[in-house]
């Protein structure tokens, strides 16, 4: 027994397979987490998304009680320990103890008002989701104190687990605002910004985006051979396919990955999400696939593309000359004038006068009011 209740491999592979239908599903959270909750040993979760470049806001607590997840929103700017785990990599699990002693936490407002009315021990099992410029994630087990700390086999699993939702949210983040089980899903993947592919035990594609198609047309980083998909270098091509092949069994303990493919003209490296998908909620979306057996959903990132759609929508939005677009997303990662300036490789009067007419043309008064007004959808 790996967890809490959760028996087997069967019943760990049925739960990574629930993580990654929840991130094309969103509806399907609550039942998961409490799910995931169960299986570790602490039924009370916290899950909280918050990526305001695409719009994603998600905080959920099934069995939190709303008013303790309020009070919690109220202590943010005073909580000793939302500073403790930023640097932390997602997936990597960490716990208040790793940062600070029982004594030094127990003596904190926070805790007196807080954590201990609330009924928590004071080891939750926590990791970061997702840590990326102005976006942040985070999903917490809590342990009650009439129970006992948790375990090794609990820590092992839930270790597990985070790699896994580190995985769905990256997915998620991309695909959140599409309803994929829908005649009109295929028209939403053609929307998207990324390479997005469907594909078989054997890295055969069964559906290709506009965006994947033309990557592999390109042949630079991504391609296929003999009908699988593959890469310009032949280490990552057998590394893709071996991620492909790791969902075939029902989503397993290992099931998908990432890795970066590196590209022959010398541009930035893609990035590629293998990512499981069960055969009900591939059906759904793409019906004709019954006769191939989809495994995988596969997600390439071009981050020069992503970053020419973003400059191209702040120039829209607000009339932007490209150098301020440039300028403005920059501003966006909240390191200040001087950090951009020193990206961009531009003077600091250069950089007053873009902050200056972005400010005339945004009608923002301060620079937080302006990174947030960006950050909007």
């Amino acid at each position: 027994m790996l967890g809490g209740t959760l028996t087997g491999e069967d019943g760990v592979h049925d739960l990574v397979a629930a993580i990654y239908d929840a991130a094309l599903d969103a509806a399907r959270w609550p039942d998961v987490l409490n799910r995931i909750g169960d299986a570790v040993g602490g039924p009370e979760v916290i899950f909280g998304v918050y990526d305001p470049a695409t719009g994603l806001s998600n905080l959920l607590a099934p069995r939190i009680d709303p008013v303790l997840v309020n009070r919690l929103l109220d202590w943010a700017p005073r909580n000793p320990l939302l500073p403790l785990g930023i640097g932390q990599a997602p997936g990597k699990v960490f716990t208040v103890g790793n940062f600070i002693t029982q004594d030094q936490f127990t003596s904190t407002d926070f805790y007196q008002e807080w954590w201990r009315p609330a009924g928590y021990d004071t080891e939750p099992l926590t990791t970061n989701l997702l840590v990326d410029d102005s976006a942040t994630g985070i999903f917490t087990i809590h342990g009650s104190l009439n129970r006992s700390p948790f375990g090794t086999d609990q820590k092992r699993l839930f270790a597990i687990l985070a790699q896994h939702l580190v995985r769905a949210v990256a997915l998620q983040r991309r695909v959140y605002h599409l309803t994929f089980a829908s005649e009109s899903a295929l028209a939403g993947f053609d929307r998207l910004q990324q390479g997005f592919l469907l594909v078989d035990a054997e890295a055969r594609p069964l559906f290709t985006n506009r965006i994947a198609q033309a990557l592999l047309d390109a042949d630079d980083g991504l391609r296929l051979e003999g009908g699988m998909l593959s890469a310009s270098d032949a280490d990552c091509g057998r590394l893709l396919r071996k991620l492909v092949s790791s969902c075939l069994a029902l989503a397993g303990i290992g099931a998908g990955g990432e890795l970066s493919l590196r590209r022959k003209t010398g541009r930035s490296p893609l990035g590629v999400l293998v990512a499981p998908v069960s055969l009900e909620t591939a059906m759904a979306a793409l019906p004709w696939t019954v006769s191939r057996r989809p495994v995988a959903i596969v997600l390439v990132i071009d981050p020069e593309t992503e970053m020419q759609a973003s400059l191209d929508s702040l120039q829209q939005r607000f009339g932007l000359t490209p150098a301020e677009a440039a300028f403005a997303l920059e501003i966006t990662k909240g390191d200040g004038r001087q950090a951009a300036a020193d990206r961009l490789g531009i003077t600091v009067g250069t950089a007053r006068t873009h902050l200056s007419n972005i400010f005339d043309k945004t009608g923002s008064k301060r620079q937080a009011e302006l990174v947030r007004l960006l950050l909007q959808k």
